[in-house]
């Protein structure tokens, strides 16, 4: 019996569904869900973790009505892909009800899927609040996003972030693209 050999682009398609499935099963174990935070490499940070085989998910954040911060996905002890985020953050004016904001996030983050892995749902509708996520530009190999929730009508929170694999280069200063690790 013959070995099936994966051709290149198969096997980083795979690598990539598998990063976009271990992403959402990292984002149901993480702060959406409210997760159990770890000694941050930062001081000042909070940060969570999460692992399952060969990747590992740590999120990074400082602050709480604007809360910038990283989150870097390790595949075989390597970082692979990261998603930078901040901005605006909690509305001015809205601040005594960012715990609500933020639990309202939190509902919409758990209901992220494979397809558009970063964060929430392109739409969450629960009430009079929505959140929003549109893709801006690119993929989950390089791209730039925007989420925004409304309440009643006004907007009350809103961020931006990038995404993208992390390419390194071997010892003839050749790239090492994260599917081959």
């Amino acid at each position: 019996m013959s070995e099936t050999v994966k051709s290149p682009d198969s096997k980083r398609e795979q690598w990539l569904s598998d990063l976009s499935h271990f992403i959402v099963e990292a984002n149901l174990n993480t702060w959406a869900a409210d997760g159990a935070e770890v000694e941050p490499q930062r001081p000042g940070y909070k940060e969570l973790e999460y692992q399952d085989g060969l990747w590992r998910l740590r999120d990074s954040y400082t602050g709480y009505f604007r809360a910038p911060g990283m989150t870097t996905v390790y595949y075989k002890g390597s970082p692979a892909w990261t998603m930078q985020y901040g901005g605006h953050g909690q509305t001015e004016g809205y601040e005594a009800q960012a715990k609500q904001t933020f639990n309202f996030l939190r509902e919409a983050l758990k209901r992220v899927t494979p397809e558009l892995p970063f964060r929430g749902p392109e739409e969450y509708v629960d009430g009079e609040s929505v959140y929003r996520f549109t893709m801006l530009d690119g993929d989950i190999t390089d791209g730039l996003w925007r989420e925004e929730i409304t309440e009643h009508g006004k907007l009350t929170f809103t961020q931006t972030g990038l995404v993208g694999t992390v390419i390194k280069k071997d010892a003839n200063r050749q790239p090492v693209l994260p599917w081959n690790l």
